[in-house]
């Protein structure tokens, strides 16, 4: 008996008479960065550990863990044959529990060549936090104290279009003007200012016949949709049409949209900007993420490209689940990130051809040090721009740290501004 379990804890030859080892490992789709692969299951199996080289005798191998009977292994190099067998470990994955199937060859594809970039167009998500929620946080500023680093974060960056939340219909307490000045009027206002030609798609504060105040209003669509605000350089591009929905439950969040042409082309394209509900559950947040691919649908008919940004209030360790990402990713649009579950590494199916700053998290809570990832790794994002079919040029999450990854200065917002670059088709 104890030598059967020494066998066993050793993997010696013998030891794996119970535990067949998998079949049909295979790999049928490669990238330049990754391979998927999927070999039939074990019956009983707890769990499996792949292991993959580039060299023939599994030497320098790297060893992962699955529950599942296939995966992405990300990170690999490109132009490059790898090695891979997997076997049967203990769900601990402290015992192996059979032998290692036969081994397979494949080779990553050699990365694209890059083109240069004609008529860039860029959009940018950025939650700047409402005037009114001011918490006191160690290293947060009111709006009067921050809202010159949200301008000049955004005049550095100069986006052709950015999808705003929390800009606030509320009235400022520090402006005393006749009819109060909001949030989102006041970061237009100073934008301008600054010599920034930003426009807002709609500037109307709240859906009532008497749009300047929500004291005693009579409903009338007006468009409005809170603090989820479209701005566009109206040196760079041109208003369409536009509009907003009310999203479920409650329909206290929105969705604001706009259909733009990029003046240097002459193509139309669609943009569409949210903040899901804090906190919700993710049956919740799919509701509202149905909802949103619904409206793009219903206002899109030409089907234009389609950019949305926004705070999803939800990110890759979230459980039971992601749920706007998965909506989105099955209705077809693109994460130029390949920001998936549970992992640092981006998929295969990532389409931005380079990143600046994807290992920062978005949502940085005005802490000084800015959370990261390694180099190599994409951060935790609440914050998203996804894509249809298209051209992502570069991405990149905006922050402004010294050596030791401290933030700079005033911290503009707890959320950290991301932006993508991309060409129209």
């Amino acid at each position: 008996m104890i030598l059967a379990i020494l066998l066993l804890l050793s993997g010696a030859p013998g030891a794996f008479a119970a535990t067949p080892a998998p079949s049909g490992l295979k790999s049928p789709a490669q990238t330049s960065t990754s391979v998927f692969i999927s070999w039939n299951a074990v019956s009983g199996a707890p769990r499996y550990r792949v292991q993959y080289s580039t060299k023939a005798d599994f030497s320098d191998s790297t060893y992962n863990r699955f529950t599942t009977t296939s995966t992405e292994l990300r990170g690999l190099k490109s132009n490059t044959s790898y090695y891979l067998r997997v076997r049967v470990i203990s769900a601990d994955g402290t015992t192996n529990l059979s032998p290692y199937s036969a081994a397979i060859t494949t080779k990553t594809k050699t990365a694209p060549v890059i083109a240069a970039v004609v008529n860039p167009l860029s959009v940018a998500s950025y939650n700047v936090k409402c005037a009114n929620c001011f918490a006191g946080a160690a290293n947060e500023l009111t709006w009067a104290g921050r809202r010159s680093a949200v301008v000049a974060n955004i005049k550095a960056q100069m986006p052709d279009v950015i999808g705003i939340q929390e800009a606030s219909q509320g009235w400022l307490k520090d402006d005393q003007r006749p009819g109060g000045v909001s949030q989102f009027e006041d970061l237009q206002e100073r934008l301008q200012a600054a010599g920034a030609n930003y426009r807002l798609t709609n500037s109307k504060r709240n859906n009532c016949v008497k749009d300047t105040t929500p004291n005693l209003c009579v409903y009338a669509d007006k468009g409005a949709s809170q603090g989820t605000k479209l701005f566009y350089n109206a040196t760079k591009v041109s208003l369409v049409s536009q509009g907003s929905l009310a999203l479920p439950p409650d329909r206290s969040h929105y969705l604001a949209w706009g259909i733009f042409i990029q003046k240097s082309t002459n193509k139309k394209f669609f943009v569409g900007d949210t903040h899901l509900t804090p906190g919700a559950t993710a049956d919740v947040h799919t509701k509202q993420t149905q909802a949103i691919t619904a409206e793009i649908k219903k206002r899109n008919p030409q089907n234009l490209p389609v950019l949305l940004t926004g705070d999803l209030n939800s990110h890759k360790w979230t459980t039971p689940r992601n749920a706007p990402y998965d909506v989105l990713i099955a209705a077809g649009y693109k994460d130029p990130l390949g920001n998936t579950y549970a992992s640092d590494l981006p998929s295969g199916a990532a389409t931005a051809e380079k990143t600046v700053g994807a290992n920062y998290d978005s949502f940085n809570a005005f802490k000084r040090l800015a959370n990261a990832r390694n180099a190599w790794g994409n951060g935790t994002y609440l914050d998203y721009i996804f894509t249809s079919k298209m051209r992502v040029v570069e991405w990149r999450t905006v922050v402004n740290v010294d050596s030791k990854g401290n933030f700079i200065g005033t911290i503009p917002s707890d959320h950290n501004m991301v932006k993508a670059t991309v060409q129209l088709p």
